[in-house]
């Protein structure tokens, strides 16, 4: 009867290091298969990530080409508008140097709308003699006044 028992068991060892063997291959091949299931998916998450990296870098680039051409035509309208200022302001600046010695001329001319004081201030920087004397009419006269 010992050894039924002893058979017994060592058939069923052999059995169990079978059914071990067997299921250990098994586990290694579902892992194997979903190491390969996991490197194909982390392969397409890659591939992914750099078409989208590559689209963004393109979308990146059209949109600063865009900016840098909206810059260039604003810079150049504001450049022309600059230039039509400056021209502006030359033209206006000449009006107002015109204007001014004609002003100047006015104020430091004797004319008709001066003082008597005035004009004998002047007769006097001038050293006109007996201007101290004279009208109005005859100190114009005198000073060159028109």
């Amino acid at each position: 009867m010992a050894n039924k028992i002893s058979g017994f068991f060592s058939r069923k060892t052999k059995e169990g290091t079978k059914t071990a063997r067997r299921l250990g291959a098994e586990i290694e091949s579902e892992v194997g298969e979903a190491i390969d299931e996991v490197k194909r998916d982390v392969k397409k998450a890659v591939k992914g990530a750099k078409k989208s990296a590559n689209d963004t870098a393109k979308a990146a680039k059209a949109t600063t080409k865009s900016a840098v051409k909206t810059v260039k035509a604003t810079a150049s309208d504001t450049a022309k508008n600059v230039t039509q200022a400056a021209r502006t302001a030359k033209t206006a600046g000449k009006a107002i140097v015109a204007d001014v010695k004609k002003d100047i001329d006015l104020a430091t001319k004797p004319n008709s709308t001066w003082s008597v004081a005035d004009l004998k201030a002047a007769a006097r920087k001038k050293g006109i003699a007996g201007y101290s004397s004279m009208t109005k009419p005859q100190l114009l006269k005198a000073l060159g006044a028109k």
